[in-house]
């Protein structure tokens, strides 16, 4: 692992490692089926994840990880609506309903992809005369809320981490992709306003705009959380003070292009100073022809890194930059700051009340202003009891949480 490490910080050409899954299945329980008027002794739940991208060869999203999070910890074994492509992630459950596999990932494949898999899913819903107790997608987007339209079920809900604010696009590509986003954020409110009982938000902020939003509906707060087994099962290394590093999407909402402005001035200032950027997205191309424009030599495109390897940088980096103009909660944020990592991020409404005055804030949309906030903890020691604060946040936490929730919902 050490090696591995070693290596990605010495080289600017990478290759992804793979992540390995292993987990158990369960038998499948009796699907007789049942009128919407009863309630299973055992919460009975079936979970729509139909928009998920996850393959093997691909990190997964912060909406994807909390319901992963919640099939392999809670014991419920709920049925599964999800795209045959995301099967590896999937744990302990009952019955799988599989939809469409990954295709390409540009703009065509995409829609085609969702729209047949609204179709697949749907039709399933409609054909199936079970009745759960509870069905909840993963988010409230056409690809799960119009097939949890068709699901029955006694209550109706899906996750909302985050409102969608408005968003600046960086090319004419980000334009469409932002436009079409609004569009169908404004289509699925309707459908959400008809079909959901109740909604589970990210953070208090949202919170308080889904209840102004829809009111009347149910809204409850779930924190997205992190596994700080799969963290402390890294050995911890030396910290390089002269190394930053930024998981996520590469994409403009994430606020990788204001890192270029910080890695800019940072190249003349702090010349033995590095970031490495660990992700996708189809952002990325745009991102290394501005990198290179701008002749950066101070940043490290890595790609995919298995879970192990992205955690081995964490550990071993001194800083974690994350510039990020919208977040339903804050996974990476929260990782890194239990590696030990002196944080620098753009502070949004919510991150205080969840991460208190660990990470250095800077003003939202200001690169400047980001570095000073990292100048003022550039030599400056991890602020004790950051990861103790940070455990509160574990998985099995959150998880056991949720299943309150969602056994509080079902009650008739």
């Amino acid at each position: 692992m050490k090696r591995n490490i070693d290596i990605l910080l010495e080289s600017p050409r990478l290759n992804p490692g793979k992540a390995g899954f292993v987990y158990l299945m369960s038998t499948p329980a009796n699907m007789d089926g049942k009128s919407c008027g009863g309630h299973t002794p055992t919460l009975d739940l079936l979970i729509i994840n139909n928009g998920t991208l996850a393959n093997r060869s691909e990190s997964i999203g912060g909406g994807d990880q909390v319901v992963m999070k919640i099939i392999r910890l809670s014991g419920l074994k709920p049925d599964l609506l999800v795209p045959r492509s995301a099967v590896s992630f999937v744990a302990a459950h009952r019955r799988l309903y599989l939809t469409m596999g990954n295709l390409p990932l540009n703009l065509i494949g995409l829609i085609i992809l969702f729209l047949v898999r609204i179709f697949q899913g749907s039709v399933k819903g409609l054909f199936n005369r079970h009745c759960y107790d509870v069905a909840l997608g993963v988010s409230p987007y056409s690809v799960d809320l119009i097939p949890l339209w068709f699901w029955k079920a006694r209550r109706k809900g899906t996750i909302i981490y985050h409102v969608i604010p408005e968003r600046k696009a960086v090319n004419w590509a980000t334009r469409l992709r932002f436009a079409v986003a609004g569009l169908e954020q404004r289509v699925t409110a309707a459908i959400l306003s008809r079909t959901c009982d109740f909604i589970v938000a990210g953070n208090a902020i949202t919170q308080a705009q889904l209840q102004k939003k829809f009111p009347g509906k149910q809204v409850v707060i779930l924190h997205a959380g992190f596994n700080a087994a799969t963290l402390d099962a890294v050995p911890d290394s030396a910290k390089d003070r002269n190394l930053a590093c930024f998981v996520g999407r590469l994409v403009s909402q994430k606020g990788i292009f204001d890192l270029l402005q910080v890695m800019a001035v940072l190249q003349v200032s702090d010349p033995a100073f590095r970031l490495i950027m660990v992700g996708t997205g189809p952002e990325r191309e745009f991102f290394e022809l501005e990198m290179h424009r701008l002749g950066l030599r101070n940043i490290t495109l890595a790609g995919f890194l298995s879970e192990s390897e992205k955690v081995a940088l964490m550990k071993k980096a001194g800083f974690f930059f994350f510039p990020s103009y919208e977040e339903g909660w804050g996974i990476a944020l929260a990782e890194a700051l239990y590696c030990q990592c002196q944080c620098v991020c753009y502070e949004l409404p919510h991150y205080r009340a969840i991460f208190s005055t660990y990470p250095a804030y800077a003003k939202l949309g200001q690169p400047q202003d980001f570095v000073t906030a990292f100048r003022q903890v550039q030599h400056q020691p991890t602020a004790s009891g950051q990861q103790d604060f940070l455990r509160q946040y574990d998985d099995p936490n959150i998880v056991s949480q949720m299943v309150g929730h969602l056994e509080t919902i079902a009650k008739p």
